[in-house]
């Protein structure tokens, strides 16, 4: 058993190993064969940001879409919890680029910027709601000091992400009664949930902290429970 799992890790190595010298190997590249303007920038712009490069080099102020792809490995199907933040925290994302590009591109003025702009604000006030709320629970629960260190904590590899689901269900739902739903963004708090339950937070002090830290429920379109409980 040990001989495969060296041979796995060794093959595993070998194709990082090949895949940085390809990536290297495309830079240099990029480098020596491009015209300047066309070259790989090292950063990920918006579209509204201009490359300085290009306009030095006499190519017109367009930069376009860019794109990146997360990526996150692990050592086994028990360490599959960085997938999972990866995953949810592109998905949460994807709405919040769209607007913002629909925001960008669409003429001053107009119903689709305007209805674009207001989206935007639903969903970074959703998000500092969301966000906040969590964290105030945190505090409240273990304390001012250890409130975000115990909601981030990550299992032992190997170790399931909560030791009982019904819990996690139950400390979603209450969370969602008093402070409104987490839609895709704040599913990202699985985590916190979790930790919650892992540490044997009852379904009451869950209720009565989080019925002292949303007073109510935000009017935002992604606060509000019109589709049920996340989980």
């Amino acid at each position: 058993m040990q001989a495969i799992m060296a041979s796995t890790r060794y093959k595993v190595l070998v194709l990082f190993s090949i895949a940085a010298i390809c990536v290297s190997l495309l830079s240099l590249l990029s480098c020596h064969l491009l015209p300047s303007y066309a070259r790989l920038d090292p950063i990920l712009r918006l579209p509204s940001e201009i490359s300085g490069r290009r306009l030095k080099a006499g190519g017109d102020d367009s930069v376009g879409m860019r794109w990146a792809i997360p990526i996150a490995g692990s050592s086994g199907y028990g360490n599959y919890r960085h997938q999972w933040d990866d995953c949810l925290s592109s998905q949460s994302d994807a709405d919040l680029i769209d607007y913002w590009n629909e925001f960008l591109n669409s003429p001053e003025g107009s119903s689709k910027k305007l209805d674009a702009q207001k989206e935007l604000l639903d969903i970074l006030t959703h998000r500092v709601h969301i966000d906040n709320s969590i964290n105030l629970i945190g505090k409240l629960l273990f304390g001012s000091e250890k409130g975000i260190q115990v909601l981030s904590a990550v299992q032992k590899t190997g170790q399931p992400l909560v030791d009982d689901l019904a819990c996690l269900t139950s400390m979603i739902r209450i969370f969602e009664t008093h402070c409104g739903s987490l839609f895709d963004y704040g599913m990202k708090h699985t985590r916190s949930f979790a930790n919650i339950c892992n540490a044997g937070i009852s379904n009451e002090t869950m209720a009565k902290v989080s019925a002292e830290v949303c007073s109510q429920i935000p009017s935002t379109r992604r606060s509000s429970l019109h589709r049920g409980f996340s989980i």
